[in-house]
């Protein structure tokens, strides 16, 4: 597979070139969390505490519990579907989250590198814009509506898209540097 010698390819960027992955390549990547997205998910963790703390002193016991609940299963949700690490070994890609993970084979999905795209500065429309990660499905103009797994802006994606289907999933990685 080419890759553009440096990240700030003027080609790369203004065509959002997409490649094909070969399928002869492996490849590994850790998802990295950097201070800005850690920060925002503390924020909010301590936000919806004092909302919490504020709405149950003045409710019903059964309200209470029911807001208990669903707080509980929000967080518990964010937290454990935070993505860990994509493979690719030349037939499916795999992408690992705390607690499960999701395979996509090639003969049931088109899978691409695309680069040179900022896609966390995209519209939330169901999911996290930056508590825990980049998750959910997003709407950019130009592109249309899409779903991201990103923890990080790395301006590279896989482009994960079911065959026939409208919606593609772009997951965020860095490629290793080949030189």
């Amino acid at each position: 597979m080419e890759r553009s010698p440096s990240p700030h390819n003027t080609e790369t960027q203004e065509y959002n070139a997409t490649t094909p992955l070969s399928s002869d390549r492996a490849m590994h990547y850790t998802f990295r969390y950097p201070t800005p997205l850690k920060v925002y998910t503390a924020l909010c963790v301590m936000v919806l505490g004092l909302i919490c703390y504020y709405a149950f002193r003045s409710s019903p016991w059964f309200m209470i519990v029911l807001y208990s609940w669903m707080i509980f299963i929000s967080l518990l949700y964010s937290a454990l579907s935070i993505p860990r690490s994509i493979e690719d070994d030349g037939e499916t890609v795999v992408l690992r989250r705390l607690l499960w993970s999701k395979r996509y084979s090639r003969t049931i999905y088109d899978i691409s590198e695309v680069s040179g795209m900022e896609l966390t500065k995209s519209y939330a429309i169901v999911g996290s814009a930056g508590y825990f990660c980049y998750s959910g499905l997003f709407y950019k103009s130009k592109m249309g509506f899409f779903n991201l797994v990103a923890t990080e802006e790395t301006g590279h994606y896989l482009r994960i898209q079911r065959k026939g289907s409208k919606r593609p999933l772009y997951i965020a990685y860095q490629p290793a540097l080949s030189y």
